[in-house]
């Protein structure tokens, strides 16, 4: 046999054996055929959603921790003393507000919000360093720095980019100081003199001109990096009572509030507003409790939060004031029924005690369940969020570098054109 018939027969040989081979492999049973859909197939993981770093935060405090940063308090004293350096460290307070009692000059507010916020270090979230700084009546900024006059000679003005202007120059020097959130401007509407408290530190008596100057002076403010907190909602207006003194009673209803007093805040809210503070008011035809607006659940949640849609932080006027804490409530009443009515910090600008027992009223009130830890949640992760997104922090400020922005002539220049433009509407 030639070797290329060998080859050929062995060629058969591998084929046949092969095919036996193949042969003998097991059928599978029952194979479904069926293509496989979309919704069948075994879905593919997607990314987890962006976590909400303020959410992330707020979980990582401990109740005391929450507690503490719905207080803003004042000191009496003209430098910090231990009990603020406790507050910081132990009660984990929230922010400050500081007086012209707590310094003499430029450099010594600047040394003292550098102080406050080095004991903050180690706290998880940077202080609030508040002021009221409206200009004119209520100014207090240091005498070297640009001292505007009252609001209501920017509304008799009558110039929108003056006040823009103003709020601007405003925002810039407190936040030379370190402050960072400004109790300004007053939204209220006055027409009476008889208001003696408010009626300059009002831009007018109509609603248009406050909504269009107060607008302007917040959008100065926020382009400064300060939190503007207009004042006093819903209104400080239309009556002649100070609640520094008394509760001041409006006998405005739901229509007239409509017209009037709320146009300003609403036109504030569109434009972007993250701060309000909220009078010591009653509104009887609105809420017959005869409640001031502070405690006032038909005024904060119904009014506020859902007809008007406000997101933003709720800040009471300062309790210590006659028309809060003067009435017949006792103090842990009066809180609690400010927090189920939907207060977010609450101001408390002078006594140290007041301040810790309030820290105390609120921590023994959720461990007993009259207030549940949700509710605090709500009001800290508004804290957490708005002190955010104006990246505040505890940097220390450098002195010399600060007064570089502090009654320089370019500051001096808009109150100057202000004082021109004011001889004209005299």
């Amino acid at each position: 046999m030639s070797r290329k018939s060998y080859l050929f027969i062995l060629f058969l040989i591998c084929i046949f054996v092969l095919s036996i081979l193949s042969g003998c492999s097991r059928p599978e049973k029952n194979r479904d055929t069926t293509p496989i859909t979309p919704s069948e197939a075994t879905e593919i993981p997607m990314p987890p959603k962006e976590l909400d770093p303020s959410q992330i935060l707020l979980e990582k405090m401990n109740l005391e921790e929450k507690i503490g940063q719905m207080l803003i308090v004042g000191f009496e004293e003209a430098l910090p003393t231990p009990q603020t350096q406790q507050l910081i460290q132990d009660n984990k307070i929230g922010g400050f507000i500081l007086f012209q009692r707590n310094y003499m000059d430029f450099d010594g507010a600047v040394q003292l919000t550098n102080q406050l916020k080095s004991w903050n270090k180690e706290n998880p979230l940077p202080l609030f360093i508040s002021i009221d700084e409206e200009g004119g009546t209520v100014s207090r900024i240091p005498d070297e720095g640009t001292k505007f006059p009252d609001a209501r000679l920017l509304g008799q003005i009558n110039d929108p980019n003056l006040t823009y202007q103003m709020g601007q120059v405003i925002g810039r020097e407190l936040k030379a100081m370190g402050v960072n959130l400004n109790f300004a401007p007053v939204l209220d509407i006055v027409a009476s003199k008889e208001n003696k408290l408010l009626i300059r530190r009002a831009f007018g008596s109509t609603p248009e001109t406050v909504a269009v100057h107060g607008l302007q002076f917040i959008k100065g403010q926020q382009k400064s990096d300060v939190i503007a907190v207009p004042k006093h909602f819903p209104g400080h207006g239309d009556t002649i009572v100070d609640s520094h003194g008394g509760l001041p009673k409006i006998m405005a209803d739901r229509d007239m509030l409509n017209r009037r007093e709320l146009i300003p805040f609403r036109e504030t809210f569109n434009e972007g507003v993250y701060a309000l503070m909220v009078g010591h008011l009653a509104f009887p035809l609105i809420d017959p409790s005869g409640l001031p607006a502070t405690k006032s659940a038909v005024i904060m949640k119904d009014l506020l939060r859902t007809e008007l849609s406000y997101g933003g932080l709720i800040i009471t006027d300062d309790i210590e004031m006659s028309a809060y804490m003067g009435q017949k409530d006792d103090l842990e009443e009066s809180i609690l029924l400010s927090i189920h009515g939907g207060v977010d910090i609450f101001v408390v600008g002078h006594t140290y005690d007041v301040q810790v027992k309030i820290l105390d009223i609120i921590k023994r009130a959720v461990q007993d369940g009259r207030i549940s830890e949700d509710r605090i949640n709500q009001s800290v992760l508004r804290v957490i969020r708005t002190k955010n997104k104006y990246h505040l922090s505890d940097e220390m400020i450098n002195v010399e570098q600060a007064r570089q922005n502090f009654g320089i002539n370019e500051h001096k220049n808009v109150l100057e054109e202000i004082k021109r433009r004011s001889k004209k509407v005299r």
